[in-house]
């Protein structure tokens, strides 16, 4: 693949990400707007998936014609619903479990990936319900930076597995969607620069309850793709430590961790998310086929062989 190919299908979703990211979290108009504030990155990493998607595949139909197509018409959902769960942010527990088990429930059931049975759709339910209420928590409490940072090292985990599955177009849609992570983790970054005499201002730069419904949906669903479409040695828990990798954030809520000293606290958490992802890789690597065995696909032309 040229790449030109390859340069496009990644840096114009991050391009169109950071249209919708840069103003609403640096520039004050929009950064203290909590609404506007906590749907950018939702909107953007939606908005990513969807691009990506269509300069390598074009424009998805309905009904799809591959059921991975589903992947970014559930993408545009997600997408339109971030300002709406962004406007609701702060609703208290019955708004976040109301989110979680919604969208938890509808999107396993839409999910319909080959080889997925009803349970595997009640489990991608379960987990995306899941991420929700951990990274909800996360995001009242952590600013963009540490969000935005753990979930590159994710995406790009994520990345590294697809190559793997000799799924090409995941493969650079994972990217896209890591490249938008880490503008969103640049401008986070230039936020608290700009605004660290102003603490009482600092949710206007957190991912917010549309980043989080974003994140908590795309992760899974990526991974649930990936591996139906598996042609690779790709096995499940290579994707479970990846994937739950920024769960663990959650874990530095509890009393006696969300305490601690910012730095510390920041270098602990990061650490925390690759130790999954970096392990996973390594075990991927470690049991991988010798001398560059492909399995015999041409990685290029591996929709081809893919099931539909």
């Amino acid at each position: 693949m040229p790449i030109g190919q390859i340069l496009l299908t990644i840096g114009l979703p991050a391009l169109i990400g950071a249209l919708f990211i840069i103003p609403a979290w640096v520039l004050p108009k929009f950064r203290y707007t909590a609404g506007i504030a906590g749907s950018a990155l939702g909107v953007a990493l939606g908005l990513a998936l969807v691009v990506s998607f269509m300069v390598e595949a074009g424009v998805p139909s309905l009904p799809p014609a591959q059921k991975w197509h589903m992947l970014p018409v559930l993408a545009c959902g997600i997408t339109l619903l971030c300002p709406i769960i962004a406007m609701v942010d702060g609703s208290g527990e019955i708004g976040r479990w109301l989110i979680a088990i919604g969208s938890g429930g509808i999107i396993g059931w839409l999910a319909i990936f080959p080889g997925m049975d009803l349970l595997l759709q009640i489990l991608l339910g379960v987990w995306i319900a899941l991420s929700f209420i951990s990274l909800s928590w996360v995001s009242h409490r952590r600013r963009g930076l540490t969000v935005n940072l753990a979930y590159t090292i994710v995406f790009t985990g994520v990345s590294i597995l697809c190559m793997e599955t000799k799924f090409i177009t995941l493969t650079l849609i994972a990217g896209a969607l890591a490249a938008t992570s880490g503008v969103a983790f640049a401008s986070a970054l230039v936020a608290i620069i700009w605004t660290r005499d102003q603490e009482d201002k600092r949710r206007a730069i957190a991912i917010g309850w549309g980043g989080a419904f974003s994140l908590a949906a795309i992760v899974p669903l990526v991974a649930f793709c990936g591996w139906a479409y598996n042609l690779g040695e790709v096995q499940w828990f290579h994707w479970l430590l990846v994937c739950s990798a920024p769960m663990l954030l959650g874990l530095f809520e509890l009393p006696g961790l969300h305490q601690l000293k910012y730095g510390t606290g920041f270098v602990l958490r990061i650490t925390a998310v690759i130790i999954p992802v970096v392990l996973a890789i390594i075990l991927l690597y470690s049991g991988a086929p010798l001398e560059g065995d492909d399995g015999g696909y041409n990685l290029n032309d591996y929709e081809s062989a893919i099931m539909p």
